[in-house]
């Protein structure tokens, strides 16, 4: 009887792990490229000792962001990523429209993102028709930062690490667990798509 418990166990803990990292940055893997990106998520392992703990990195490398067509530099409508273990693509929904983008993953979860108004990149609408949430540059002139504010959901906050160097950005994330990762990918890749030049 005792031997069953410990798969389940281990489930528990390995759960409670996982809910316990939070994205905390992104950054672009090459310094001259935007094309590729690194994303980090903050590491709190209840598991360990607070000695061990004290050691342990604050974050880790989670996931990754890149151009699908990395030898064609001019077309910059489709993305892959993966996110722990999750996969997806993000692409402009009509090719001729840079206003609405669409997020897939592989396991058949959707998320589009509008723009909230004609011609203008710095407030969106994302949704995946269970959570909506409305991400808006704090700035119009200067976009290193973005953030949501959502009374019922909570608050998500992107900014560059350097002011004006868009290749490293810090997040603070303090949405609730009804906003999955999939949405918090496309606020991430919003920000740093619209903040970033073409190169």
């Amino acid at each position: 009887m005792k031997k069953y418990w410990l798969p389940v166990l281990f489930v528990f803990c390995w759960s409670a792990r996982s809910e316990a990292q939070a994205l905390s940055g992104i950054s672009a893997r090459w310094s001259d490229s935007f094309v590729e990106w690194e994303l980090y998520a903050s590491v709190s392992d209840t598991t360990q000792t607070e000695e061990a703990d004290s050691e342990a990195p604050d974050e880790e490398l989670y996931g990754e962001m890149k151009l699908r067509w990395l030898n064609l530099r001019d077309d910059w409508s489709e993305w892959d990523y993966n996110l722990d273990d999750q996969r997806g693509t993000i692409k402009m929904k009509w090719k001729d429209d840079p206003t609405q983008w669409e997020l897939r993953t592989y396991d058949g979860a959707v998320v589009t993102m509008r723009a909230a108004w004609n011609n203008d990149f710095t407030e969106w609408r994302v949704t995946d028709n269970s959570v909506s949430l409305t991400l808006r540059s704090r700035w119009t002139n200067q976009l290193d930062e973005w953030q949501v504010e959502d009374a019922t959901r909570g608050n998500f906050y992107i900014y560059t690490m350097y002011r004006g160097d868009p290749r490293e950005w810090a997040i603070e994330d303090g949405l609730d667990d009804s906003v999955s990762q999939h949405i918090k990918m496309a606020l991430v890749f919003l920000t740093v798509f619209h903040s970033t030049p073409r190169m």
